[in-house]
């Protein structure tokens, strides 16, 4: 089945199509700020992961670098929810983790895979969250695509 290079979604009639061999890049669109909080994307996420982390024996200081490895050399489209463009800057990563230089808010993240969240994530974190999202649809979009069932 195609996807819908608005919504990012199988479907067997995509909101737009695009004409075969126009763009090598796949349309990536971001996560909303509503599906972000749902506590259970929150929690798919979390457990996508901590499976990631477990696989290339990552630390929680080097899972941004993986995001950075990711989403820097990305060149397709990417756009919000609402097709307005999502601008990836150089220190977007940075900016996102700034205030948690140990990144211990990863291990509290990653945790969630094992229990499940009382209550929806903090505004606070949403760009963090946005980018890890990101990230898991430009290199793993099968994973990706299962946040949002």
């Amino acid at each position: 089945m195609p996807l819908c290079v608005k919504c990012n979604r199988e479907t067997c009639n995509p909101c737009v199509r695009v004409p075969f061999g126009e763009s090598q890049w796949r349309t990536i669109v971001v996560a909303s700020d509503t599906e972000l909080r749902r506590r259970s994307y929150f929690r798919r996420m979390a457990m996508a992961t901590r499976a990631l982390i477990e696989e290339l024996e990552l630390s929680r200081r080097t899972f941004p670098d993986w995001v950075a490895d990711v989403i820097y050399p990305y060149e397709g489209p990417i756009l919000h929810p609402g097709g307005e463009p999502f601008t990836v800057i150089d220190t977007s990563v940075d900016d996102a983790f700034a205030d948690d230089g140990s990144f211990r808010w990863l291990s509290g993240f990653v945790a969630f895979a094992e229990t499940a969240p009382r209550q929806a994530p903090q505004w606070r974190v949403l760009d963090r969250l946005r980018l890890i999202d990101l990230a898991f649809k430009i290199a793993r979009p099968d994973t990706a695509r299962h946040f949002g069932r």
